[in-house]
């Protein structure tokens, strides 16, 4: 383990201390744990804790790093059933750190979840789990093409292909890390229809001020229209958000830089949208702020690129079965 994984690890055990008490089980997640930390890493942390005040997503800074914190209901620690029922929601154990263990029932779930994730029957949950995701984004996004609502059909197959290549990078790499997921399909021969498809044009080098104002701006918006309370919005997240794209720029990965803020703004609106169309709400943002997420990939895509999104998203799965049909051999 690197110096900066140590010192964050370290930071990561006393914010649990001074911050966290009243949860019964606390675990380190992301890079940190994962022994992948740099100098743009931050502390990630689930909780778990019955007291119900306590509930939600927060962002804050701890000794000079930023802390995204999840503390959730003692009622959804994930027990054996639950992994069966909805195990893509809880791979994140396989590379958490633990933190607090008050009886020792985090430790006994990590281990169980270690060698159920590694087994055929684990993985082949998995894949019908995500299946399910996939599967339903693709059929709204061929429905909303039968409609003609080419620009909800464009972002639901967004959506479709970068679970599927989730999942492939999860069974073929064992890793969550969302910053590796471009890089660990950039060989794959459906690389190319994917770059030719998506609704952003790939520029080296990117703009960056104009990418960081325009999620920047999304964000102020929506704190001014009173939706403080939407995880991703606060301004500690447009900090962070400005340590992952220096990241990625260092790297020169300027399409894993597109995605990812493409993403981000993508689920920033999908929460705010609540019972609402993505096409309906969005087409009630500012024309000045319509204008800057086009350039960030929220335009209309034609019938084609749809399909050829929805192509690339079966062939993510299908390569992800081949992974455990190659371990049986």
């Amino acid at each position: 383990m690197g110096p900066r994984n140590i010192e964050l690890v370290e930071k990561a055990k006393l914010f649990t201390q001074d911050k966290l008490s009243f949860c019964t089980y606390v675990c380190l997640t992301g890079s940190s744990a994962r022994e992948e930390a740099d100098e743009f890493s931050d502390i990630d942390i689930i909780g778990f804790t019955g007291r119900e005040q306590f509930l939600g997503e927060h962002d804050l800074y701890f000794q000079g790093d930023i802390v995204q914190v999840e503390v959730k209901s003692i009622l959804e620690f994930p027990n054996k059933s639950l992994f069966s029922y909805n195990p893509w929601h809880f791979k994140y154990l396989t590379e958490s750190i633990i933190l607090k263990d008050n009886n020792g029932e985090l430790s006994k779930l990590q281990g169980w979840a270690k060698s159920y994730y590694a087994s055929i029957q684990g993985q082949r949950d998995v894949i019908h789990d995500v299946e399910n995701i996939v599967n339903g984004r693709k059929y709204y996004a061929q429905d909303q093409l039968e409609k003609r609502e080419l620009f909800e059909a464009t972002h639901a197959a967004m959506g479709a292909w970068a679970e599927a290549a989730l999942l492939y990078q999860f069974l073929k790499y064992h890793t969550n890390s969302s910053d590796a997921v471009i890089p660990n399909i950039e060989n794959l021969a459906i690389m190319n229809e994917l770059r030719r498809s998506v609704p952003f044009t790939v520029q080296s080098p990117v703009d960056i001020d104009r990418i960081r104002g325009t999620l920047s701006d999304l964000r102020a918006y929506l704190r001014d229209h009173g939706f403080e309370h939407i995880p991703g919005i606060s301004t500690i997240q447009e900090d962070l958000e400005a340590q992952k794209t220096e990241r990625l720029v260092r790297k020169e990965q300027w399409f894993n830089l597109h995605w990812h803020c493409y993403s981000e703004a993508f689920l920033i609106i999908l929460r705010a949208s609540q019972q609402e169309s993505f096409t309906e709400y969005f087409q009630q943002l500012p024309s000045s702020l319509q204008q800057g997420l086009n350039r960030l990939g929220f335009i209309t895509l034609s019938t084609e690129a749809i399909h050829t999104l929805i192509h690339v998203t079966d062939t993510l799965m299908e390569l992800s079965r081949e992974t455990i049909t190659s371990e049986q051999i």
